[in-house]
């Protein structure tokens, strides 16, 4: 059969047969519809001002194109809201209140973007979080009706006049949001004395409070004491009450934000508080509690909290621009969130309003240092030092040691050290006092000036006289910080500083170890003193400032040891060394690095069992951490689980549970005394940390708890396959804990491949580990196999290897790997699926098993399949070419996996890759091959040269040879010639297919293949011989109908006159065509006699019960596929009533 015709660049027809063994798939073309907006409606342009917001006064809330939001009070519909500021009153009166706007929502701020500078800035990036304090709150109010929205109450009118009453234009096509300009009270149309807004008698800013109605005050009050006398269901009942009645009064809002808050629920009490601050939008307090109260209640999704902070903080800017204080509380809050760009925007603004304002300098040194553009600040900085320092010193008292500090921290960044030494010294003597002397800047070899006495050095510089300064202005008034930072930086210049530097260090007292030493209160400086000398390759004086840290509990971390041990290896104090390593080891049990160099230690010195000890730990830990993690409930691991349906069970059934985690991986149920850093406790001697390991997996009761979960793994099996979601989720938990507990054994995933599973005894253990390349892993793996391969492979015994865990035999286990994957695939989540199927193929139990690879793998084109990953279904069928190499089957998997999925015009099977990989299997089978005897040598050599590089041979026998081709492969060159074919390259394709007519001359694919090619190539642009070429392929058409027509099965006879009808078709002779769709539906009764014989042939299987009822069920029939062509022909011919008729008989069911 041929289906329907693809064009290529030219334009020309040319199909692919349906017979084929991979033809192309029609592409399924989908209907994309744009929609415009109605010519009648005008959207309107939102400001990114964040919402909710208030209206803008005097303008409507429910014009079109304003956003609907959800309300936080889904009992109060959103019509009765009115969209007025603090005291707005109603446009309408009494039951005409109604409005199509929601208060809540609200639709424009108070202020415009252009009223309020970088307004739209300051709102952006909190927008999206704020509308779920309106529905956190919702199921609190479910228990009062909406009230319907109606449209006739808009005063819309009314709102026009008046707004034209105060002079602003409204254009007549944009509705009221289309305002042009507004007249203000200079405007020359308009009188002088007029309103602040242009209009006659009306101010600027908000108006009167409405007067609340008698009924709102009786049921405030009735509310508020139901509330003191702690009756919150009624008080709740009848502030809501209130709240319809009068929206816009704030104090319903906030009495009923204290109700919720006095019945513990913080998220309704905030949903409420924060709509009722839309009726007050310009009173600051109010913005303040709400923050206030987000702040208290952000628990964990303290970012999403900390965005409506933002907003609030934008209002109460809004208000007053000049309040400095909550206009530092967002840049701060900007800093928490990551936003440094905004947070150094906001002190930028700062800056302008308050120059040189120290505070906001040094947040914004820091912010810029954060975005790695410490040249602004460093220029900001100098703006200030300027300023400052053309000030007398007593009127500089913002500008302090610190800033001086923070200044010469830039040249750090900058790596501009002699700058940073002058700009020190420069702007400490100014602090000091001694501003004009500036002699000191000639000395730039030593900082003889910042001695704490005159002699011997200060005394002899010429031009110093030590009766014009103080001593204090000298070097006791330097402060500490800035003189250990002086001797960094010398330290940075060269060696040849290292006396200076030293000299400066020396200040901090190390060898003091009395109770009010400066270590307690200076140990951040003892570590960056030692960090620089250890950087500088001075070991033995950075130890002098590392080791005091060690009685710090402050300082005294996994990196101070970590430090101190490099110091010790360098100086080869190796029992030190080693020391330091294993406290960190000791405490820090998820500490890599420090595993690798104790691993790495220990091989230097010759301790190969040790080096492997820590070596092991060190790739455990790696693959531990590269394991992707299965978040479906919080704790779901098997501890928990097992808890948790052993509490469902009667009491005499249930099982103890342990309290301990379940495997060396499982680190959730880590108690608090496994801190992530190294505390004070860190100076004790280090113990052996196996010891520690094992008192830990003494206390599992694993097995138990293990085969109590795979007895309900069973149980929920049937339930989980029907479909139950209940159930798949228990199930899904259950597996995920089980395959966990699998994953983190080590024995299992061994560092190279090629070692086999052999068994639980601790050489196995010793042997294993296994992980995911990082940069210190990779030689962590180096190590491991230098180790393993030093202590060589002993003989063990096949009979002593188990064949289970935990009870449950590997074969179990793998069927829960499978099974697990096929679940997931079957959720879409493609990543966890494949993950699980990964870590089977790399067990070491199935690893080396051919059975279980080819299931698994088998199991992994399934789950592609049914995830439609094209993709991963090429990946795969790549490995069974390459595993099971030269096996027809193969390569008719992958030319079928090549059709179930992906747009045929851009897929994989004639991409790049499968083609190259498609040939290099050929160069295999050529290289492969014996010589031909006739062959000349000169041939034989340049044969053998074009093929040894490219040819390679991946299936191999059991002792471990390549198993080379027996014979060429025809379908593997049908199928690259279809590769080419499918790519338009017919020429090409053309010579895959005569190698293939070489070997099988009556093979009917071949020949229609070859006649196809033919075709398709005399309607390209480049054929130049048309009639030739159309010959050819016809001639072979007529060998492929010769061949087929021998079948004695009709429909392999009606596929060849649909073909010919097609191919009829595509060179514009209809007549031939025609005759050809109407002999292929004349064997259609042929056919359905057929189909019934199939059909009593499979219920005399069932019956009988042979295993053959699922054979030779399925029937092909081209009938419909040609009625469908003779349908189109008819109708394009204008043959309507036969093309009824076909359509009638054929086409419908």
């Amino acid at each position: 059969m041929i289906p329907r015709a693809t064009h290529d660049s030219s334009s020309a027809r040319h199909f692919t047969p349906k017979s084929c063994l991979a033809p192309l798939q029609e592409p399924l073309l989908l209907g994309v519809v744009w929609r415009p907006t109605s010519p009648g409606k005008k959207q309107v342009t939102e400001s990114p001002e964040i919402t909710p917001k208030p209206a803008m006064e005097g303008t409507e809330g429910g014009a079109t194109g304003q956003p609907s939001y959800e309300s936080s009070y889904p009992d109060i519909p959103s019509s009765i809201y009115l969209a007025r500021g603090d005291g707005t009153r109603p446009a309408i009166s009494g039951a005409e209140q109604v409005q199509d706007i929601s208060m809540v929502s609200g639709s424009e701020s108070g202020f415009s973007g252009s009223d309020v500078p970088d307004a739209n800035e300051e709102h952006e990036g909190s927008h999206r979080s704020n509308q779920k304090w309106f529905l956190e709150g919702i199921e609190a109010y479910a228990d009062i009706p909406d009230i319907q929205t109606s449209e006739e109450s808009s005063s819309e009118p009314e709102t026009q006049e008046e707004n034209q009453e105060s002079g602003e234009e409204i254009d007549p096509d944009l509705g009221l949001y289309g305002r042009r300009r507004r007249k203000g009270r200079y405007a020359k149309d308009g009188p002088s004395n007029f309103g602040a807004r242009g209009g006659k008698g009306i101010k600027r800013g908000p108006r009167k409070p409405i007067e609340p109605s008698l009924e709102f005050k009786n049921l405030h009050s009735e509310a508020t004491s139901a509330f003191i006398d702690t009756d919150y269901e009624r008080a709740t009942v009848l502030v809501k009450q209130a709240i319809q009645i009068n929206p816009e009064m704030f104090a319903a809002h906030s009495l009923l934000s204290e109700i919720f808050l006095a019945q513990g629920q913080k998220d309704k009490a905030l949903a409420a508080l924060f709509s009722g601050a839309h009726t007050r939008p310009k009173d600051p307090a109010v913005w303040m509690k709400v923050a206030k109260l987000i702040l208290e209640r952000a628990g964990e999704d303290r970012s999403s909290a900390l965005q409506d902070v933002v907003y609030c903080y934008s209002r109460i800017v809004e208000i007053d621009q000049k309040n400095y204080d909550i206009r530092f509380k967002r840049a701060a809050v900007y800093r928490e969130l990551g936003h440094n760009g905004k947070a150094a925007q906001e002190y930028e603004r700062l800056l302008k309003d308050l120059p040189h304002n120290t505070t906001a300098l040094r947040h914004l040194a820091e912010t810029y240092i954060d975005l790695n553009e410490v040249h602004k600040a460093k220029s900001r900085y100098d703006e200030s030092i300027s300023y400052y320092t053309s000030l007398n010193l007593e009127e500089a008292t913002d500008f302090t040691w610190s800033d001086v500090n923070i200044y010469a921290e830039f040249f750090s960044y900058l790596n501009d050290y002699e700058q940073g030494i002058f700009q020190l010294r420069s702007l400490s003597r100014w602090l000091l006092g001694r501003k004009d002397d500036t002699e000191w800047d000639d000395i730039i070899e030593d900082d003889r000036e910042w001695d704490a006495e005159d002699f011997p050095r200060r005394a002899d510089v010429p031009f110093f006289d030590p009766n014009k300064y103080p001593t204090e202005s000298y070097g006791i008034g330097l402060p500490l910080e800035l003189r250990v930072r002086l001797g960094i930086y010398r330290l940075k210049l060269g060696l040849q500083y290292r006396e200076e530097a030293l000299s400066h260090f020396s200040w901090l007292n190390p060898d003091d170890a009395s109770e009010g030493a400066l270590l307690y209160d200076f140990g951040d400086l003892f570590r960056e003193a030692g960090d620089a000398l250890k950087d500088a390759k001075l070991y033995q004086d950075a130890l002098t400032y590392y080791q005091p840290l060690q009685r710090s509990r402050e300082y005294a971390d996994t990196g101070l040891f970590m430090a101190i041990a490099e110091c010790n290896t360098a100086c080869e104090n190796d029992e030190a060394a080693e020391n330091c390593y294993l406290t960190v080891v000791e405490y820090d049990e998820n500490n890599i690095e420090a595993r690798a160099k104790l691993a790495k230690f220990y091989e230097k010195l010759g301790l190969i069992e040790q080096a492997l000890k820590y070596v092991n730990e060190a790739i455990e830990l790696g693959r531990r951490e590269s394991m992707p993690r299965r978040r479906r409930r919080f704790g779901s691991r098997a501890l928990q689980l097992a808890k948790e349906f052993r509490s469902t069970e009667p009491r005499e059934f249930a099982m103890a549970t342990y309290e301990g985690p379940l495997g060396s991986e499982n680190d959730d149920w880590a108690t608090s005394s496994s801190p992530a850093g190294v505390s004070g406790g860190l100076v004790t001697s280090a113990t052996p940390v196996s010891k520690k390991r094992k008192q830990g997996k003494e206390e599992d009761v694993g097995t138990d708890h293990i085969s109590y979960l795979y007895s309900k793994l069973l149980e929920l099996g049937p339930e989980m396959r029907e479909g139950q979601e209940d159930a798949t989720e228990d199930w899904l938990d259950i597996a995920d804990a089980l395959l966990r507990d699998f994953r983190s054994n080590r024995i299992f995933f061994p560092m190279q491949r090629h070692m086999m599973f052999l068994g639980y005894s601790r050489e196995a253990q010793r042997k294993a580990g296994r992980l995911k390349s990082t940069t210190i892993m990779d030689e962590v793996e180096e190590m491991a196999g230098r180790l393993q391969a030093s202590l060589g492979t002993p003989e063990i015994d096949p009979a002593t290897i188990p064949n289970d865990y935990h009870s449950i035999s590997f074969k179990q286990w793998l069927d829960i790997f499978l099974e697990y994957a096929l679940v997931l695939a079957g959720q879409g989540q493609s990543e966890e699926a494949y993950d699980t199927l990964s870590a089977a193929g790399d067990a070491s139990v199935w690893y080396h098993s051919k059975p279980s690879k080819f299931q698994i793998y088998t199991c992994w084109f399934t789950c592609a399949l049914r995830l439609k990953d094209e993709e991963t279904l090429s990946n795969i069928s790549r490995w069974f070419m390459k595993e099971y190499q030269f096996v027809t089957d193969t390569y008719r998997l992958f030319a079928a996996l090549s059709r179930l999925c992906g747009d045929p015009r851009k897929s994989l099977f004639h991409s790049s890759p499968s083609m190259k990989f498609m040939l290099r299997q050929i160069k295999a089978i050529d290289y492969t091959l014996p010589d031909d005897p006739l062959r000349p040598t000169a041939a034989r050599r340049t044969r053998a040269s074009v093929f040894q590089e490219r040819a390679t041979l991946t299936t191999k026998d059991a002792s471990g040879q390549p198993i080379p081709a027996e014979d060429m492969d025809v379908s593997l060159l049908v199928l690259y010639g279809h590769i080419l074919y499918a790519g338009a390259s017919f020429t090409n394709a053309l010579n895959y297919f005569f190698r293939a007519y070489a070997l099988a001359p009556e093979n009917p694919m071949v020949l229609l293949s070859i006649g196809l090619s033919y075709i398709h190539h005399s309607l390209k642009r480049q054929s130049d011989n048309r009639h030739y070429l159309i010959m050819q392929g016809l001639s072979f058409m007529q060998e492929y109908r010769r061949v087929r027509e021998k079948s004695p099965i009709p429909q392999e006879r009606q596929e060849v006159e649909f073909n010919f009808a097609r191919v009829w078709q595509m060179l514009g002779l209809m007549h031939l065509a025609v005759r050809g769709y109407q002999r292929c539906l004349a064997f259609s009764g042929e056919i359905g006699a057929e189909r019934e014989r199939f059909k009593k042939q499979k219920e005399m299987a069932t019956a009988v019960g042979d295993g053959t009822s699922d054979k030779r069920v399925w029937v092909e029939d081209f009938s419909r596929e040609a009625a469908f062509a003779l349908q189109c022909l008819y109708s394009f011919s204008g043959e309507t009533k036969l093309a009824k008729e076909i359509t009638d008989r054929w086409l419908i069911i």
